[in-house]
C-alpha cells in the first residue's frame, strides 16, 4: 500500500520518508546491550557490516562508515570486545559483496549462491541483532 501511495504521489515528502525508512527509536543503552550480545557471537570482525546495516536501515544511524564506527566505539568505550568496530571491518565486506551495500529488505530477497559463507554470516548476525532490538522486517 505504501508503494502505491508513493507512486501515485498521494503523500507529502515528509510522509514519503516515513514510508521509505520505517525507522524505529532505540536508545543508546538498548543498542549497546543488543550489540554486546551479538558481537560475542562474531566469528570474524567483518560481521560489523551486519550491525551497520541494521542500525543504518532501521535505527537511523549515520551511513557514513567513519561516523558510524566512531559512534559505535564511543558507545562501547568501556566494553572489552574481541572484535573491534573499525572502518575496515565494515568497508571490506561492502566493497567485496554488492548485496551488502543494499538495504536489509533487499537482503531478505537475495538468493544466496551455493557456498557463499560471507553473506550467510552477515545475515545471521543481522537477524540476531534485529531480534534483540525487537525489529521486524
Amino acid at each position: 500500500m505504501a508503494k502505491a501511495l508513493l507512486d501515485n504521489k498521494l503523500v507529502s515528502a515528509v510522509e514519503r520518508v516515513t514510508y521509505q525508512c520505517a525507522k524505529v527509536q532505540k536508545s543508546d543503552d538498548e543498542v549497546a546491550r543488543a550489540v554486546i550480545e551479538v558481537v560475542a557471537e562474531f566469528g570474524v570482525c567483518t560481521q560489523w557490516t551486519a550491525v551497520y546495516r541494521v542500525l543504518v536501515d532501521y535505527c537511523g544511524w549515520d551511513s557514513e562508515i567513519a561516523k558510524f564506527s566512531k559512534r559505535m566505539n564511543k558507545l562501547l568505550i568501556d566494553v572489552r570486545l574481541s572484535h573491534k568496530c573499525t572502518y575496515q571491518s565494515i568497508q571490506k565486506p561492502l566493497a567485496q559483496n554488492s548485496i551488502l551495500r543494499k538495504n536489509f529488505l533487499e537482503w531478505k530477497k537475495y538468493r544466496v549462491p551455493c557456498g557463499d559463507r560471507v553473506f550467510s554470516r552477515q545475515m545471521t548476525i543481522a537477524e540476531k541483532l534485529m531480534k534483540r532490538l525487537s525489529i521486524s522486517a
